[in-house]
């Protein structure tokens, strides 16, 4: 099967900087090309290339475990995976979590078992998104700098 495997790294002790699985994720599609977290480290994104598929995943940032959110997307042969900085209603930018967090070491990898991710979960749609013109002067300005 298709999996990701998370992985902890131990950060205290004699055994310092040695991995031990959290788990094997199945990722509800063949071939995952790609994956990346959001910039709030809760969602993680895998582009799954020959089932033209993308699969959004719950990540529990206290124990790295992943569940599959219900939300797929049918995109043609996805390989990369970029995510976008998100702004709070404020302007604010929502910082990415820090790339040292233990629990944010993760890899592709073939897995024989089927996981233990469920269909439970669901991922929180965002209220009071940003007009369309906004969005538009935004890119404009990104595109200049």
């Amino acid at each position: 099967h298709q999996s990701i495997t998370v992985y902890k790294v131990k950060s205290k002790g004699t055994k310092r900087g040695e991995l031990q699985t959290v788990g094997h994720f199945h990722t509800r599609g063949e071939t995952p090309r790609h994956f990346q977290f959001d910039n709030s480290g809760q969602y993680l994104i895998v582009a799954n290339q020959d089932t033209d598929s993308i699969a959004v995943f719950n990540f529990n940032l206290s124990n790295g475990e992943l569940k599959y959110s219900g939300n797929e997307y049918r995109v043609p042969s996805p390989n990369f995976v970029c995510c976008c900085p998100s702004y709070q209603d404020d302007e604010e930018y929502v910082h990415a979590p820090d790339v040292g967090h233990p629990l944010l070491s993760s890899n592709i990898s073939t897995c024989s078992d089927s996981g233990s991710d469920t269909d439970e979960s669901t991922v929180p749609v965002r209220e009071g998104t940003k007009s369309e013109m906004t969005l538009k002067q935004e890119l404009a300005q990104a595109r200049q700098e």
